[in-house]
């Protein structure tokens, strides 16, 4: 997991040169720009209690406690499943921060929704346009309709 530097502010428009543009403006290097914010050290999760067992360590229990979980997979009676979802969002993000679009599915309904729009604006356009040079041709002689007065 590195920073990065993004123009929106929802983070998905990565900037090209945007450790060079932070350290200008900022007059110091992006932490964490280059190296990752996680370590790669395994830390041991078993300690040996007063008996000479060797059992979880408090810390590793508390993070498996409070982690999201997806258990599809296990062969367990009750699988938690709550983060799942979340995993598979993970994956569509590339590493520079921008979010993959490669699975966009089209849709029927919203293609025929946009082909009768398109068509009825054409065919409006169309009357709109017959309906002007009807009119600029169109001649009202109102002297002739008017009867003369006696």
């Amino acid at each position: 997991m590195h920073l990065g530097l993004f123009s929106d502010d929802t983070c998905t428009t990565h900037v090209e040169d945007g450790d060079d543009i932070f350290e200008t403006n900022m007059g110091y290097e992006l932490p964490y720009g280059d190296e990752t914010l996680i370590s790669s050290r395994c830390m041991s999760c078993g300690e040996t209690n007063n008996n000479g067992y060797l059992q979880t360590s408090e810390s590793c229990a508390n993070l498996y406690t409070f982690s999201g979980k997806c258990e599809t997979r296990m062969s367990q009676d009750y699988p938690n499943e709550s983060s799942c979802d979340y995993n598979e969002g993970i994956k569509n993000i590339r590493e520079d921060g921008v979010i993959r679009t490669s699975s966009v599915r089209k849709s029927k309904a919203a293609a025929v929704a946009i082909g009768m729009f398109m068509t009825l604006s054409v065919l409006m356009g169309a009357y709109v346009f017959y309906l002007r040079t009807k009119l600029s041709r169109a001649q009202i002689n109102l002297a002739a309709s008017a009867a003369p007065l006696t």
